[in-house]
């Protein structure tokens, strides 16, 4: 941070001061010049203290750990060529990170590595550093297409999405679930990349029948599928990034199954392809300046989608988690979800029953066979806020290749590789979040709003999102005004041109920004990508679609179930006594008021007779002050003790009295330095007062 003053100082101070007989026209030139000079010497100085040494941190690691083996690769023994590699991949990863440089080093960068992979390839083989450096050179090729277009016209950016969905291909089924998950982020990519990587959901490319079945032998140990199947299709019906789908014909029972067969050597490229895409996040992490308040972590979310993805290729965990999404549902006939055959499932081949659907987004097909569209929509719905605010069991991936129909209306849910749970403290939070917000219905008075405030800010805290130290008055208030405005969209109540949420709450808003006091969860990456598939659906079905207006009478439903047990009676009783006053709590308030009164009164006459003082403490101002007095003081003491070592130094005197000199010299820089080490322990002692320790 002090080379970073120094820095800016230095660029500031580097310009001659404007004249006053200049023009506005001269005037504003030299300012936005001075301007551009001083950015400039920000983003190097950055780039310096930042950026480089994480790009040096993670290249070194990441070479490093390929090398480190038994058998390391040829380019391991050659340091000459290491360092060419290691070379290449900081001018890639920069690229990645920060975007092209003004002399297309990405081009550059290119070339050299086809000339790298040239020379690879007459050594044969396909080694983890090649991969290192096919995955980074395609990443940064992606990163000069999509900043390139970034000011450009719609059809630029459609263009960098194509290009950047060809090369997710190209680089094989880890990059592609990456494609996945980017194509649900709309709050992260503009509609022209979404639109192109939807394609991802389905349209990935099949392998053939024939290398499909001999990967189906092998793995229930048969010299050929017709020893258990009197029928096994040549033609996928489904495809994904990670398997696809053969109908099959068992020759036991004559059972008409879905055979799900997994892609070859998908868990060692996870290894490589995974160990990039953690420098990549750790990356991010360093360069992110997180100005938007949100105390993120891309780890975080890495490391969830990690353990989801090792998850997803073990077939036999997918059957399990199958088992219990349909117990969670055994109550709701019209939610089906295919049986498991355990005995010819493997975890690279899963083997189930077979239900004829169709997808939702078949709108043509849902008319045709005379389903409702607004119910079907409804349903959609409703199961999803089953799993996320009943359950807390919900599948993470409910795009319309997973979510179908069937021609009875009932919704059948396939591909449960993907499932994830809330934690408990998440759990909790959550439904208490959906009460704060949904209790009551839209309307609701000034005091109910208050207390619905408070109770949704203790349900963030609680679930992780908001620090524990978070200013409770700014976090109360923000709550507050999101409350009022989801209360007023409930209503019809168009609020577009009333005072904005920056000028309700500037300085608050502002002091929880800067304070970055809150995160999100790495499980809320999943609830939003699920919450993305969802809408996408329902819209489709319904254009009046809206899950928070679905969200009002599922969660009512459920604060009857917690409060009253689900027994209408104990509800009526309690709405007509909370109407009338005829319940315990209202009679002890009217009992109670007098003595209250009397407690008020006799509290006002001792202010104004002066028997009773205020006095307001501000811890945090109190330990600012303390620490500005010891720094002063530590100063000032290193200040005196240079002093007089240069008057003992250079004046001649005895050597007795320079000697003394020196001592006293001595003191005061040893009283100086104490006074400074004691910053630390203040700037501990102060920490615990402005903790940001999040629930997890």
């Amino acid at each position: 941070m002090a080379k970073l003053i120094i820095a800016l100082l230095a660029a500031a101070t580097a310009y001659n001061p404007i004249r006053p007989g200049r023009t506005a026209t001269k005037l504003r030139a030299a300012t936005l010049e001075r301007e551009a000079k001083v950015a400039e010497a920000v983003d190097a100085e950055v780039d310096k203290l930042v950026v480089t040494p994480a790009i040096e941190k993670a290249v070194t690691e990441l070479v490093d750990e390929e090398c480190d083996v038994i058998e390391p690769e040829p380019e391991c023994l050659d340091e000459e060529k290491k360092e060419e590699t290691k070379g290449l991949l900081r001018r890639l990863m920069r690229s990645s990170v920060s975007g092209p440089t003004g002399k297309s080093a990405t081009a550059a960068d290119i070339i050299d590595g086809e000339m790298l992979e040239k020379g690879w390839e007459k050594r044969g083989g396909r080694g983890s550093l090649r991969r290192n450096l096919e995955v980074w050179k395609a990443l940064a090729r992606c990163a000069f297409k999509v900043l390139k277009a970034r000011k450009g016209s719609s059809e630029d950016k459609t263009a960098a999405a194509t290009f950047a969905r060809d090369r997710l291909l190209t680089l094989g089924p880890t990059f592609v679930k990456l494609g996945q998950v980017l194509s649900t982020r709309t709050d992260v990519l503009p509609a022209e990349y979404i639109d192109v990587l939807k394609s991802l959901q389905d349209d990935v490319p099949a392998f053939s029948g024939e290398r499909a079945a001999s990967i189906v032998a092998k793995e229930l140990g048969v010299s050929s599928v017709d020893e258990v199947f009197s029928d096994f299709s040549k033609e996928p019906i489904a495809a994904a990034s990670l398997g696809q789908v053969h109908l099959g014909t068992l020759k036991k029972n004559g059972q008409k199954v879905a055979v799900k067969v997994q892609r070859a050597g998908l868990r060692e490229l996870f290894a490589t392809d995974l160990k990039n895409l953690r420098k990549l996040c750790e990356l991010l992490d360093s360069v992110d300046p997180k100005s938007d308040g949100a105390d993120r972590s891309y780890i975080d979310v890495f490391d969830e989608s990690e353990k989801l993805l090792y998850e997803e290729i073990d077939y036999l965990n997918e059957a399990k988690n199958a088992d219990r999404f349909r117990e969670q549902f055994k109550d709701d006939p019209q939610v089906r979800v295919p049986e498991m055959i355990y005995e010819y499932s493997t975890p690279k081949v899963l083997t189930m029953e077979f239900i004829e659907s169709f997808k939702l987004t078949d709108i043509a097909r849902v008319e045709k066979e005379g389903l409702d569209r607004k119910d079907l929509a409804k349903r959609v719905a409703d199961t999803f806020l089953y799993q996320i605010v009943d359950t807390a069991y919900f599948h993470c991936d409910p795009h319309p290749g997973n979510l179908a129909v069937d021609t009875s209306g009932n919704l059948v849910y396939y591909d449960f590789g993907m499932m994830d749970e809330l934690s408990p403290n998440v759990k909790a939070g959550f439904k208490e979040f959906c009460f704060a917000l949904f209790e009551g219905g839209p309307m609701i008075d000034d005091i109910q709003l208050g207390v619905k405030a408070k109770q949704l800010v203790d349900a963030v805290e609680t679930a992780g999102v908001l620090a524990k130290g978070a200013d409770r008055l700014s976090s109360e208030q923000l709550a507050r005004y999101f409350i009022r405005a989801f209360k007023d969209k409930q209503l019809g109540k168009d609020r577009s041109d009333g005072p904005g949420i920056k000028s309700t709450l500037g300085t608050e808003l502002q002091s929880l920004t800067e304070s970055q006091v809150f995160r999100f969860p790495s499980t809320f990456t999943f609830i939003f990508r699920a919450i993305a598939s969802i809408d996408g659906i329902g819209k489709g079905l319904d254009e009046d679609y809206d899950l928070g207006e679905f969200a009002q009478p599922f969660v009512t439903k459920l604060i009857d179930k917690v409060k009253y047990g689900g027994d209408n009676s104990k509800k009526s009783l309690a709405v007509f006594g909370k109407a009338t006053g005829l319940n315990a709590e209202d009679v002890n308030t009217a009992l109670t008021q007098p003595r209250k009164i009397a407690y008020l009164e006799e509290t006002m006459r001792s202010i104004e007779q002066g028997q009773l003082k205020i006095r307001v403490r501000s811890l945090e101002n109190e330990m600012a002050l303390t620490r500005l007095g010891t720094q002063s003081s530590g100063m000032t003491n290193l200040l005196l003790s240079s002093l007089v070592l240069n008057v003992a130094s250079v004046a001649k005197l005895a050597r007795i009295p320079q000697l003394g000199l020196f001592g006293i010299a001595g003191l005061l820089g040893f009283s100086g330095l104490s006074s400074l080490l004691k910053l630390s322990a203040l700037d501990k002692k102060a920490a615990k007062y402005t903790s940001k320790e999040f629930n997890s």
